[in-house]
């Protein structure tokens, strides 16, 4: 919280005005980079923001350090520091945590989810017209009219409708059971692994554009989480 306050540079990707990093996300990268190191020498380790470190170990430690930059860098509080630990490329522990409001979401495979210690799991709610949902269409140019007729649909169908653009802390908001789904137009699943193990260890669905269940990927892609099935359906009929 203290480096949020502060005076940071802001930088863009690939000269994308829109895709943002700040110097703090380096400076968090950096940190858990180097404490894995120290804990966990023969680990690989991989960060939005740094070279990945190859290993022959099954293990492999999976940072997003500050996901939600773009909210970060406006001084907006939704944004959270994300690792998760895969074993074989299957979420195995992870955590994501909100500075701004002391939030720690957590989990490990098979033994459940959790807020700040205390178990969580999805919302019950499995009829769309009730239903809170998360719509991020994306960045890209071609993603622009999908977004906007998804949009429409979900206004029509769906109870609320709305975009706090932090996929970790939306993910994790399913999981908690404060909305019921978040829908992203291209999401990479990687970079918010923790959160994703999170999800399902709560009850809730990881899917692809085609309703199967979504594989951890550097490459981006449309990705829908939801509480259950039949909300997932209803979502992937009219979008």
């Amino acid at each position: 919280m203290k480096k949020s306050k502060e005076a940071f540079e802001i930088m863009t990707k690939n000269n994308d005005p829109r895709d943002i990093v700040t110097a703090v996300d380096f400076e968090v990268s950096n940190f858990l980079i180097n404490a894995i190191k120290k804990n966990f020498p023969d680990h690989g380790i991989y960060s939005e923001e740094s070279e990945e470190r190859k290993s022959a170990s099954e293990f492999l430690w999976v940072i997003d350090p500050i996901d939600g930059s773009s909210n970060f860098a406006r001084h907006i509080p939704h944004f959270a520091i994300c690792i998760g630990l895969l074993q074989n490329m299957i979420p195995v522990a992870g955590a994501v945590y909100n500075p701004n409001t002391r939030e720690l979401f957590s989990f490990k495979k098979d033994e459940g989810a959790y807020l700040n210690g205390k178990p969580i799991s999805v919302s019950p709610v499995s009829d769309l017209s009730l239903a809170y949902v998360f719509l991020h269409a994306g960045r890209k140019k071609e993603l622009w009219d999908w977004g906007g007729a998804s949009y429409r649909k979900l206004l029509e169908h769906a109870n609320k409708t709305s975009n706090f653009s932090g996929s970790a802390l939306d993910t994790c908001f399913v999981a908690a059971g404060r909305i019921e789904a978040s829908i992203y137009g291209q999401l990479t699943t990687m970079d918010i692994a923790a959160a994703i193990g999170i999800l399902l260890e709560a009850g809730g669905r990881v899917v692809d554009n085609n309703g199967e269940p979504a594989a951890l990927s550097k490459t981006p892609t449309k990705i829908i989480m939801t509480n259950n099935d039949k909300i997932k359906k209803a979502i992937l009929k009219i979008i």
